[in-house]
């Protein structure tokens, strides 16, 4: 997946890029977890060495992408669904039968709780994957566009 975005400051070899968010992001949280705003600010690879103020194109492979979303999306809605039917045995077997499916949601509720907080604390780790960090491809010459 390939944006333009402006570098807006630089640390070593990552740059901080300012870009405009594609509808198809969605709220994928590949780029920023829960921004609603139509700009993002993301950390970037900067393997060409773009400096604050240069347009740049930017990219993170696609399967990387769908990954992160997987991560985000379908991993909590899995525990939600495993913590229901888990929930729904577990109170079957102690006799509960008034409120069960009650206590089954709420049982899966914690459990897709549990399961973004388990995503929480691997963020830093996975923030600092090079799989899923966007890579500065090129520097953009914005003149030769607008002309």
């Amino acid at each position: 997946m390939k944006q333009m975005g402006v570098v807006i400051s630089t640390e070593g070899n990552t740059a901080r890029v300012s870009i405009e968010r594609h509808s198809s992001c969605g709220n994928c949280s590949a780029c920023k977890m829960g921004q609603e705003d139509a700009k993002v600010e993301i950390n970037a690879v900067n393997g060409v060495k773009a400096k604050v103020g240069q347009w740049v194109t930017v990219d993170m492979e696609d399967q990387d992408v769908l990954a992160a979303a997987f991560m985000a999306y379908v991993v909590p809605l899995f525990a939600l669904l495993a913590g229901i039917f888990i929930g729904n045995s577990i109170f079957s077997a102690l006799g509960v039968e008034k409120f069960i499916d009650i206590y089954a949601a709420l049982f899966g509720f914690a459990t897709m709780a549990m399961a973004f907080l388990r995503l929480r604390m691997k963020e830093k780790n996975l923030k600092s994957n090079k799989r899923f960090l966007s890579q500065i491809i090129e520097i953009v010459d914005v003149e030769k566009m607008c002309h």
